[in-house]
């Protein structure tokens, strides 16, 4: 035998015992993400192939179990930051067989400020066997009021996974403005009624947010002591939160000192929105579930732009036919209003922002031990 073919049948021969090694473990009940350690990993044809093997033993597993469905507690949250890609991560994510989501997507459960009655927060979750994975999200709960959620959390479902996506508060913030006037123009929402433009709204609120940063400053210069101060100032001016929701760097340690990296996922939504499916395939391995859902499963719209999801076989990559384009599974017309390029805020405006966020982001970063590009 030459040493080409012995090659050949060696290579062969890892894969071969890596398919045995992982029809073994998912015979005994445990769902690993083993790609690497199985000789795959390494083409597009091996990560489709271990695909297939994982969708067909997950099918059957979630066929031979609808008996055993019922409504369970989220095993994760998505807990913010609302505009920064909440809603299109948790839409991706739901692509994978073993995620299921409420029909409304949020739970808003957590915003009392007691111990909410477990009973209902459950009856409001779909049904699940055993080995699916429940998830909600909420974007309110990271920043807004109570000043209590993260302790609700935690006493609650103590075992919970949080996932948080964060983004430049910057465009975040000229994001949620927009989106607070069309909320306006369709429901009369008053909220940012007497503000016609993103630049009427900053110099009204970036002084005022500024003149109470200054007084904090007097009392503690650090930032999470902050955040008792933030949460009331969005009680009694939500106005305010355009703003204010951009300074994660007063609220992440409250939230790291209860739940710690293997509980609390933090996510830069600006990387997810040029690379949604490095960030999903992160995310399944957070979770702790099979790896289905390839980077190579999301493509750019060929009329938007925006990455979509569909599902890469070894016999048909996608293309920009009219057949392979209405196989696409998109985020709804709502989202990307700011990425578009239809609205735009004045460049000196935002810079005046950028220069505001800077020290907060930066130690944001030190706080979460990375640096996201968001200048």
């Amino acid at each position: 035998m030459n040493l080409h073919n012995c090659n050949r049948n060696r290579k062969a021969k890892v894969i071969v015992v890596g398919l045995l090694g992982l029809l073994l473990l998912m015979g005994t009940g445990k769902w690993k993400v083993i790609t690497n350690k199985l000789g795959f990993g390494e083409t597009l044809t091996h990560r489709i192939k271990l695909r297939e093997i994982q969708l067909k033993e997950i099918k059957q597993y979630n066929k031979e179990n609808i008996k055993n469905e019922r409504h369970r507690l989220p095993k994760v949250i998505g807990i913010g930051i609302k505009k920064c890609g909440t809603h299109g991560i948790i839409s991706f994510l739901n692509q994978h067989p073993l995620v299921r989501i409420p029909e409304a997507f949020e739970g808003w459960f957590f915003t009392r400020g007691e111990l909410p009655n477990l009973d209902i927060y459950r009856n409001m979750m779909p049904l699940t066997n055993d080995r699916q994975v429940t998830m909600e999200k909420t974007p309110v709960y990271f920043a807004f009021p109570p000043l209590n959620t993260p302790q609700l959390i935690k006493s609650s479902i103590p075992d919970v996974k949080l996932i948080l996506i964060v983004c430049d508060p910057t465009t975040r913030a000229f994001s949620d403005f927009i989106h607070e006037r069309i909320r306006h123009d369709l429901y009369d929402d008053p909220m940012i009624k007497k503000y016609k433009t993103f630049e009427e709204y900053v110099d009204e609120y970036l002084p005022k947010l500024q003149h109470n940063i200054e007084e904090w400053q007097k009392i503690s210069s650090k930032h999470s002591d902050w955040r008792e101060k933030i949460v009331d100032l969005v009680r009694t001016d939500q106005a305010s939160t355009l703003l204010s929701n951009g300074i994660y760097s007063a609220h992440i340690k409250e939230w790291q000192r209860l739940f710690n990296p293997s509980s609390l996922k933090v996510v830069d939504g600006n990387r997810f929105i040029d690379n949604p499916g490095s960030i999903i395939e992160d995310l399944q391995d957070f979770i702790g579930i099979p790896k289905v859902l390839l980077r190579e499963d999301f493509v750019r719209h060929p009329d938007t732009g925006f990455f979509c999801y569909r599902q890469m076989t070894a016999q048909h990559k996608y293309t920009k036919s009219v057949g392979d384009v209405k196989q696409l599974k998109c985020l709804g017309g709502g989202k990307g209003r700011t990425r578009n390029g239809k609205q735009k805020a004045n460049a000196e405006t935002m810079e005046k922002l950028r220069t505001f966020y800077r020290p907060f982001n930066q130690q944001f970063f030190q706080d979460v031990k990375e640096v996201f590009n968001w200048d």
